[in-house]
């Protein structure tokens, strides 16, 4: 992982994106991923190293932000495969339109509001509140990430279940094959992988970086949320990670 400051990354043409940092968002860890298995060279840059100016230069004060060359910047996930996609034919998007169409509606389920992973930061956004950052996020985070997220407290019971129902169409998708792209990995593999993450506990030689308070509150989503994670799935994501994607997981 090639990480560079704010300034050589402006300077830079090619592909630059903006990644969090202190803990593994899923949405930034997918975004790198993604444009690791298509292999294509990126740079990326730390929100943490200068929050006020990479916000300003990505024009949202969210992670991941892709930039390539003079092209209009790309924050959303969906954008973020297609310019994958259209960068690296075939590697990372099938070319058969709708083999593509399933593997986006798939991915939407991961990083899509309402999304697997939206589900599961609500569920550290209650468990802060409602134990004053004793367990899930900080209380200060917890109560910033409730207004940004639409947290409503009366629906934080349901998210297990959300999450149980998406995971088992994941699983479905599966079928039992080694990846979602058949015979080698596609975006879906390397969403499902990236997400996964956050329901599974990480040793500090895992991912070395992560904030105590941060990797406390990735734990406790593990421990509360990743019991509904199949074998077939944690598979899938060990498979991904052992032959395809970097490892350990740098911040």
């Amino acid at each position: 992982m090639d990480f560079v400051s704010l300034a050589e990354a402006k300077a830079r043409p090619g592909t630059r994106i903006v990644v969090a940092a202190n803990v593994p968002s899923p949405w930034s860890e997918a975004a790198k991923n993604l444009f690791h298995i298509a292999q294509l060279p990126f740079v990326a840059v730390r929100v943490k190293d200068d929050p006020a100016g990479v916000s300003a230069w990505a024009g949202t004060d969210n992670a991941p932000v892709v930039v390539h060359d003079d092209e209009p910047m790309r924050s959303s996930w969906a954008a973020i495969i297609g310019l994958a996609a259209r960068l690296a034919p075939g590697r990372v998007l099938p070319l058969d339109p709708a083999r593509r169409a399933g593997v986006m509606g798939a991915v939407e389920l991961l990083a899509g509001e309402s999304g697997l992973g939206w589900n599961v930061r609500l569920t550290m956004i209650h468990d802060g509140l409602v134990t004053d950052g004793a367990s899930g996020f900080p209380a200060r985070a917890a109560g910033y990430l409730a207004k940004r997220y639409g947290y409503v407290a009366a629906e934080a019971e349901q998210l297990p279940e959300k999450v149980a129902a998406q995971l088992a169409v994941l699983e479905r998708i599966l079928d039992g094959n080694d990846y979602y792209g058949g015979a080698s990995p596609d975006a879906l593999d390397v969403y499902v992988a990236s997400f996964l993450t956050i329901l599974t506990p990480l040793a500090e030689p895992d991912c070395p970086g992560i904030s105590p308070p941060l990797r406390a509150a990735f734990l406790g989503a593990a421990q509360k949320l990743g019991p509904l994670v199949s074998v077939k799935m944690r598979a899938q994501r060990a498979r991904m990670f052992q032959h395809h994607l970097a490892w350990p997981i740098q911040l």
